[in-house]
């Protein structure tokens, strides 16, 4: 049977990105040899909702 850990986090949300750093952080941790997989997804996550905020700015400027 697989075996399944839990993680239970407290995020403060008055400092979003150090909070999102030390969860990155924390899985890098639990998966040292998926690190490169892990952050290249995360990378292309952060991208692709970067890219969907500044077209939406994009718009609502050109308006």
């Amino acid at each position: 049977m697989a075996r399944m850990t839990k993680v239970e986090l407290l995020i403060d949300l008055t400092t979003p990105v150090e909070e999102i750093a030390a969860v990155i952080n924390i899985m890098l941790q639990a998966y040292p040899d998926q690190q490169l997989e892990i952050l290249k997804a995360v990378d292309h996550n952060v991208g692709d909702a970067l890219a969907k905020l500044q077209k939406s700015d994009k718009s609502e400027n050109e308006e």
